[in-house]
């Protein structure tokens, strides 16, 4: 390239980089960063060590005093932006210390830790850790934390985070290979009509193999960075033959979509949830599986495409709520922003900057109102639907207008960070 045409490329570089600076997205944007420093909402959710936590953890708000599993993740990736990692890593060794400790069971952790007790049995941790623990040290630039012994044990921080995904393996691995969530609580999504609580332990869920499928990467990477190369080489194969199953086992054509599966009888369970699109964000989906389900159900107003950002189960559900079904409608920082990278990741750039606007926009009608920012909010009129002054992964929407502008994207296992 000749001097003049690096010139002019670096000019139109400077000049698109102030566009996007002055852009009324931009301004949406640091609006809400001006109101996080206002209310410290960053600094709320870090609670010094206490109790049976023997370092200090995050928490979803301030009045909050448990220690919950995938809040800390986000959290923990909000924060990252800022360079801090100290809080991720050790609500990662809180977690851990747990691991192996309390139960028979290989593996098990907690999804829950309080001071003064921890979630008991049968609920496991999501599987998050492995991915805690990476976005920690690439935050902090230091992987070296992880070959420390944890708490009252031998084993190291990477011991551990082995057996919590032997756990998945050995408690809930079904004879086809896939996952179970053991009911709707341990997924996370409460309330997910496509996740069975009675029975429990029998649903096979999409998004916990995706979950799962980034845990293994996760741990891959970790393995490559501790010098482990055998232990990287067997989480990638693991990672590649999940993600085959899912593309193949859990794709319904007639419904273009992923669905969850009855263990138990091996039939799809046909409800419309937001975390059948999970392998968007993983990229498991093939492009013309992701093109199919993008545009006959995400962009789709009749199911999940709504004013205000993605519904969590589809508008032609039955038990489809807006106002007050939690998981049942409401549109929740969280699945927006998992689904925005999904779009993005796939080339629907144009509707991946709408999602992120629309969220954006959100937040700021309630803290312009209230100071405070909700759980969920009614998809038709963008109005609160649930608990207000919550913070956690709503912190993912500070830097969600500039990713969507970027492709960036801080939750990707394969960034150089």
């Amino acid at each position: 390239m000749s001097r003049v045409s690096w010139s002019v490329l670096c000019v139109f570089c400077v000049l698109f980089a102030m566009a996007l600076m002055t852009s009324p997205a931009c301004a949406q944007q640091n609006e809400l960063s001006q109101f996080f420093e206002k209310y410290g909402f960053k600094k709320n959710i870090v609670k010094p060590a206490a109790g049976i936590l023997k370092h200090e953890y995050m928490v979803p708000a301030g009045p909050y005093t448990q220690l919950f599993d995938w809040d800390t993740y986000f959290m923990g990736v909000a924060l990252s932006y800022d360079g801090v990692g100290e809080p991720l890593e050790n609500s990662v060794k809180d977690f851990l210390d747990f691991t192996d400790a309390n139960y028979a069971t290989m593996g098990y952790t907690p999804r829950e830790i309080a001071t003064d007790a921890p979630d008991a049995l049968p609920q496991m941790c999501k599987p998050f850790l492995a991915q805690m623990a990476l976005r920690a040290s690439r935050t902090l630039h230091d992987y070296n934390w992880l070959r420390e012994p944890s708490v009252d044990s031998p084993l190291t921080y990477y011991q551990k985070l082995a057996d919590t995904l032997a756990f998945w393996e050995l408690a809930r691995r079904s004879p086809d290979s896939l996952f179970r969530w053991f009911n709707g609580l341990e997924s996370g999504v409460d309330n997910n009509p496509a996740v069975s609580d009675d029975p429990a332990d029998t649903t096979e869920g999409v998004d916990l193999q995706c979950y799962i499928y980034r845990e293994y990467l996760a741990m891959a990477t970790l393995a490559e960075k501790l010098g482990n190369p055998a232990d990287a080489k067997g989480y990638e194969q693991k990672a590649r033959k999940l993600a085959d199953l899912v593309r193949t086992k859990m794709w319904s054509a007639p419904d273009g979509m992923f669905l969850n599966i009855d263990s138990r009888t091996g039939k799809f369970i046909k409800i419309k949830a937001w975390t059948n699109f999970m392998p968007l964000w993983t990229g498991i989906a093939a492009k013309a599986q992701a093109d199919e389900m993008i545009r006959k159900h995400v962009l789709n107003p009749q199911e999940f495409w709504s004013p205000n950002g993605i519904r969590t189960i589809a508008k032609s559900e039955a038990l489809y709520n807006p106002h007050s079904g939690y998981w049942r409608g409401p549109v929740w920082v969280l699945s927006n922003y998992l689904v925005m990278h999904g779009l993005e990741d796939y080339g629907y750039k144009k509707e991946a900057m709408q999602l992120a606007n629309e969220m954006v926009a959100v937040l700021l009608r309630d803290l312009r109102a209230t100071g405070g920012m909700n759980e969920n909010y009614n998809p038709e009129t963008g109005e609160p639907d649930a608990a207000g002054h919550f913070v956690s992964w709503d912190l993912l929407a500070e830097h969600m207008i500039e990713e969507a502008q970027t492709d960036g994207d801080p939750t990707a296992i394969s960034s150089k960070q």
